[in-house]
């Protein structure tokens, strides 16, 4: 190559660098753009119960034995913010006396204010209550039972676990 043919060559290759360049960057050049979102909504899932002076007062005894008792032992609310509602869950019980026989009891889950619920209106096992929307409920507890003609003297105890979870 001869010195005179040098600036022509420098001229060609910086005309072949640049195109190449110009057309690279045309190709890849963005023409969208991703911006991610995020954020969160916590659970608002909550239920409060009030013992009624039933609950602590139960007929065990005297004219209540081997005689069917259906008796409201709390009121309470739930909530949730979940869209698809709430699930509550219930179980069936009994109440124990160390040494004694236990009293099995029964439970139903009526709407706030109602009458009593009849006596075959209790199931065995485990009653479930579900919403389908978000929101609140109040409702009241009833449990059904029969002591024996001959309970053993003294204090019985028992509890009931309300469970709610979201749908």
């Amino acid at each position: 190559m001869s010195f005179l043919n040098f600036p022509r060559f420098l001229i060609f290759s910086g005309l072949l660098v640049g195109t190449l360049l110009t057309f690279s960057g045309a190709v890849h050049a963005a023409t969208t753009a991703d911006v991610g979102l995020s954020g969160s909504v916590s659970s608002t899932l909550a239920i409060t119960s009030t013992a009624t002076a039933g609950a602590s007062t139960l007929a065990l005894d005297g004219a209540a034995s081997g005689v069917e008792q259906i008796v409201k032992v709390a009121d309470f609310s739930m909530s949730t913010n979940n869209e698809q509602g709430l699930s509550l869950s219930v179980p069936a019980g009994n109440l124990t006396k160390s040494g004694g026989t236990a009293i099995a009891y029964l439970v139903n889950v009526v709407t706030d204010g109602a009458s009593a619920p009849a006596t075959g209106a209790f199931a065995s096992g485990t009653q479930t209550y579900t919403t389908s929307a978000a929101g609140s409920a109040v409702r009241d507890l009833y449990i059904k039972y029969t002591p024996a003609a001959l309970q053993d003297p003294g204090t019985y105890t028992g509890t009931i676990t309300l469970t709610v979870t979201d749908q």
